[in-house]
């Protein structure tokens, strides 16, 4: 007998075991060719969508067009977690959009393109996504509904308990799912006879985003090629920007764990020292460097400590840092964020575009 296909949870916790960073080391995100057919042949259970916003799922398909492949970035994008994240690369291989080579490099298809080709909630694009859905072999059991059957959500989710075997709240909220995407395609009421105008805003903020994305992942890959102390450098930059005094690049061989020191001012006059280790690393930073930064923090009696990175985190030093109040972790996306809010490398444009300096 061939062996049970997993249920949803055991592929999502298969997939990313240690966070969306894991999949291919230096934060980027690659879609594999077996990840794909694994989607295609799984239990139709994973085949109900659970990724609520259609304009997500257009959002990640322009991404991946534009070659914006670091999760951190991704996340930010998107605005969901790991967990959804998958949800939304999920639809998009259900749905027809995107599709992998031989590599296993992730594509837009044909259909994919058309829809990028129209314009954010207008009737051209719920008419591709429309088709989207009508092609997809693993919505055929829905394709009455999707039709305009009338079924309320109580019918709905009997239907997806007796076609799939979920629990009656797991098919609940994947019949809320089913619901918002024919709500999607329907379109907003208009008046009989009246004009419909298409809104920009959603494809300019949308176009923005996706730009803002791709000038961060090129920031952060060129922040990882500069030599370390370059590296501690723009770290220090970065706090004078943002109003820190005395600032003072310590790194070194015998820095002690320390790189860069600073001195915090409050309304009141007050100074508090900072100790921040900067790391300059293309994979996660494990334990050692926080233990490492809190020994410091004590032995020389600092504020608070800083610990910054142009990777991410490992869980055991995130472990380690929760229920330390005075140090805080910066991981790469966090850093290129804040680079930009503050002027350094990056200025904001008229538009809200991210831009490098003198450009």
């Amino acid at each position: 007998m061939p062996a049970q296909p997993r249920a949803a949870g055991d592929l999502a916790e298969k997939a990313v075991p240690k966070g969306l960073a894991a999949w291919q080391g230096r934060g980027v995100v690659k879609f594999h060719k077996q990840e794909a057919a694994g989607v295609d042949r799984l239990h139709r259970t994973l085949d109900v969508p659970q990724a609520d916003r259609l304009s997500n799922i257009r959002q990640l398909v322009a991404a991946v067009r534009d070659g914006i492949e670091h999760a951190g970035m991704l996340l930010q994008l998107l605005d969901v977690d790991r967990r959804h994240f998958l949800y939304y690369r999920q639809a998009a291989v259900i749905l027809g959009l995107v599709e992998f080579n031989a590599r296993g490099d992730v594509l837009v298809t044909s259909l994919g393109q058309r829809l990028l080709a129209t314009s954010e909630g207008t009737r051209e694009e719920r008419q591709v996504f429309a088709e989207a859905v009508g092609l997809a072999r693993a919505l055929r059991p829905f394709a009455s509904f999707f039709a305009g059957e009338p079924l309320d959500l109580a019918t709905l989710t009997r239907r997806l308990e007796v076609l799939t075997g979920l629990s009656r709240t797991t098919a609940e909220r994947r019949a809320q799912t089913l619901i918002k995407w024919r709500r999607y395609l329907q379109g907003p009421d208009a008046a009989p006879g009246g004009l419909e105008l298409g809104d920009p805003a959603p494809q300019i903020e949308a176009l923005v985003a996706r730009h803002n994305a791709l000038v961060k992942q090129q920031t952060l890959l060129w922040l990882m090629s500069v030599e370390p102390r370059k590296f501690e450098a723009i770290v220090a930059e970065l706090l004078k920007a943002m109003g820190y005094v005395d600032v003072e690049e310590r790194g070194g061989p015998l820095d002690g764990g320390v790189d860069v020191v600073a001195t915090r001012m409050d309304a009141w006059g007050h100074r508090a020292r900072i100790a921040v280790q900067a790391k300059r690393y293309a994979g996660p930073v494990g334990r050692r460097y926080v233990d490492e930064l809190l020994g410091a923090y004590r032995r020389q009696q600092f504020a608070e400590a800083l610990l910054v990175t142009t990777s991410e985190f490992s869980p055991q030093a995130t472990g380690a840092a929760h229920g330390e109040p005075n140090l805080k972790l910066v991981d790469g996306p966090k850093f290129v964020d804040m680079l930009a809010q503050h002027g350094v490398l990056l200025r904001v444009g008229r538009y809200g575009e991210l831009k490098r300096h003198g450009a």
